[in-house]
């Protein structure tokens, strides 16, 4: 069966419902409590200053995310990733780095503004095709070039 075309916004979410801004927050989170080799707590005015956004903003997007089990966030304090939100948020990081390998190597440049837009929009399983090529790649050349 042929499936139909639709807007974007007629696709569902491929990552547990979360939007292309909420999976940015939780990304730069993970990133940033895992900077030191530990997981550290982060504040939200250097999320803030992170992506370019309000505390205000950050402030509300952390709430949500508290809510949907991410984080542990209280109004003014520092965020905290839970379990859940340590797994999602190494995928994400994972899943961007897979991405921009995959279109350093596609183009021979490796593009984050392209990396950002599109990441957001495939499956784990065409994440994981894209690692499997990088490594058989980096396996072809490690190895002279022979196939």
């Amino acid at each position: 069966m042929r499936e139909e075309y639709l807007t974007d916004s007629g696709y569902s979410r491929k990552n547990e419902g979360l939007t292309p801004a909420a999976e940015d927050y939780l990304e730069m989170i993970y990133r940033m409590s895992h900077e030191g080799g530990e997981r550290e707590p982060v504040r939200i005015c250097a999320l803030a200053e992170r992506l370019h956004v309000s505390p205000s903003s950050a402030s509300r997007m952390a709430q949500s995310m508290t809510v949907w089990g991410y984080l542990d966030f209280k109004r003014y304090g520092y965020i905290t990733l839970t379990e859940r939100g340590i797994e999602m948020g190494k995928y994400l990081v994972d899943r961007h780095e897979t991405v921009l390998s995959f279109l350093g190597w596609l183009t021979g440049e490796e593009s984050l503004i392209e990396t950002e837009r599109i990441e957001h929009y495939l499956s784990r399983g065409t994440v994981e095709a894209m690692t499997r090529i990088l490594e058989k790649e980096k396996e072809r050349s490690e190895s002279g070039g022979q196939k």
